[in-house]
């Protein structure tokens, strides 16, 4: 179609290939650019921001400190305990003397265990008596009853004689009758016997009676000895039953004048508040029972808008008051337990004093009980107060900076 030489022209070319020249500084901009926007992407991939709740509180145990509380209102009269003395359940904390005064008879509660022991007195007197005079009664009806006794035995002994002369008087009557039957002796000897034999049946039923009387007697004579121990046993129970209560209303009163407040567990006594000569009101804090064996744990006051979002088992930093962090650092701890309702305001003013919000209760169990001071180890001690960190949640930046558009999607 075309002729060879006009071919041959065309593949001979008279320039060669255009080159555009680069300068150096371009390349090394790109790549600073590209690079900058690779680290870019990779922090905002990369790094995070972990939010945080900044709390305060104070250091308690875990199974809770004891308030010592005043039962009875008065001044305190001894205190045998110290500030971290261990006490074992049961001991004696304080003295509590509850004095009151009259213009008329002064010490109210000495004038009433004067009174309760004039009165016990005399019941012991009485009681003293009473055993006598039963003692004596006792003696008396003995003494009847053996007389009564005596008597019966003599009654006998006179009913066995007059037994005897009936006997007699028989065995004469019949001789007398078989004289008269054979015409020896005349009908008034006979009659004579018969009125000899009936005087002495009517001694011999007179004796009888005599003698029954006589055991009658001697049966209630009996009955009334056994009563008698019984009867002053009544007695005596009765007026040691009013002892009794007396010695009940003078331990009572005894009880008021002198109240022993002791520790209801084995523990450490500390915040110790009352000293001898001080008054004490009812329910007035004497000091504070830290039990044996409890650990410290922190126990954290977290607004409303921070307790929503904490969670137990999330890491949190402490730092004591008493151990400044930038010198001894911070300590760490877990969330234990998150309250659900919050503190009542009479709970929280004496925790942490009075708030503008309400505050929820967090439980921080502690990695360590002590902190390393100066080379030492130096254990917690409860009532320390403490700021503290609540990490609650750690993003990445990218997740921040799409939060918007995570909400609107509904994942947030």
């Amino acid at each position: 179609m075309f002729r060879r030489e006009a071919v041959e022209q065309t593949l001979v070319r008279s320039h060669g290939t255009v080159l555009l020249a680069r300068p150096l500084g371009h390349s090394a901009l790109t790549a600073l650019f590209a690079a900058i926007a690779a680290l870019v992407v990779a922090f905002f991939a990369c790094a995070g921001v972990t939010r945080k709740a900044e709390v305060s509180g104070m250091l308690l145990p875990a199974q809770g400190l004891l308030r010592v509380l005043c039962t009875q209102p008065g001044v305190v009269l001894e205190r045998p305990v110290h500030e971290g003395q261990a006490v074992k359940a049961g001991d004696v904390l304080f003295v509590i003397g509850s004095e009151r005064a009259s213009t008329r008879n002064g010490d109210v509660e000495q004038a009433i265990a004067t009174l309760l022991q004039a009165r016990r007195d005399s019941l012991f007197s009485e009681q003293q008596q009473l055993r006598q005079q039963a003692q004596g009664r006792i003696d008396a009806a003995t003494r009847r009853a053996d007389d009564l006794s005596a008597d019966v035995h003599r009654a006998a002994a006179q009913r066995a004689l007059q037994q005897r002369r009936v006997g007699l008087a028989e065995a004469a009557l019949r001789r007398v009758a078989d004289l008269q039957a054979a015409g020896y002796v005349s009908a008034v000897q006979l009659q004579d016997k018969q009125a000899d034999l009936l005087d002495q049946q009517q001694r011999l039923a007179d004796l009888d009676r005599a003698q029954a009387a006589t055991q009658r007697d001697l049966d209630a004579a009996r009955a009334a000895l056994r009563e008698l121990p019984l009867q002053a046993a009544r007695e005596v129970q009765a007026g040691q039953r009013d002892i009794a209560t007396l010695e009940q209303d003078l331990a009572e009163n005894g009880a008021r004048r002198r109240v022993l407040v002791r520790a209801p567990q084995d523990g450490t006594v500390t915040a110790i508040t009352a000293e001898p000569g001080q008054p004490a009101a009812l329910n007035q804090a004497l000091a504070s029972l830290l039990p044996a064996g409890s650990a410290l744990e922190a126990e954290l006051y977290a607004p409303s808008r921070a307790a929503g979002f904490v969670k137990p088992g999330m890491p949190v930093l402490l730092r004591y008051q008493a151990y400044p962090y930038q010198k001894f650092g911070q300590a760490h701890g877990r969330v234990r337990e998150v309250s659900a309702s919050a503190m009542r305001p009479d709970e929280l003013a004496q925790a942490n004093g009075p708030a503008a919000e309400p505050m929820y209760r967090v439980r921080v169990a502690l990695e360590r009980q002590a902190v390393t001071a100066y080379g030492a180890e130096r254990p917690l001690m409860s009532g320390a107060t403490l700021d503290a960190t609540v990490l609650l949640e750690r993003r990445r930046l990218y997740e921040w900076v799409l939060e918007p558009l995570y909400t609107i999607s509904g994942r947030i």
